[in-house]
């Protein structure tokens, strides 16, 4: 190997050092910067809340459509419901 081509392959390993150097420090900085990741996170946590949010209101309008086409039964079961949680009342006070 020519003394030309020794140097230019240590020119491009010093290069190359120098990106994985470059590459390392930017992680060690993202790491270290809680203000970003926190912001990071709350978009996150957002994110899914809005999503279930989402999921939540189209189950509810599904059971809006539901009681609307079927309310006796709705009824009997919020009757039922109703009846458990007094059964339950009194025997929690008779205590």
């Amino acid at each position: 190997m020519s003394k030309h081509a020794e140097q230019e392959a240590l020119r491009a390993d010093i290069e190359q050092a120098r990106g994985d150097l470059a590459e390392t420090v930017d992680a060690l900085v993202a790491k270290s910067d809680v203000k970003r990741r926190v912001g990071e996170k709350t978009e996150q946590v957002r994110g899914a809340i809005t999503e279930r949010a989402h999921e939540a209101k189209v189950k509810a309008d599904a059971a809006v459509v539901l009681a609307r086409r079927n309310p006796v039964p709705v009824a009997l079961g919020a009757a039922a419901v109703s009846a458990a949680l007094v059964a339950l009342l009194i025997r929690l006070l008779g205590r």
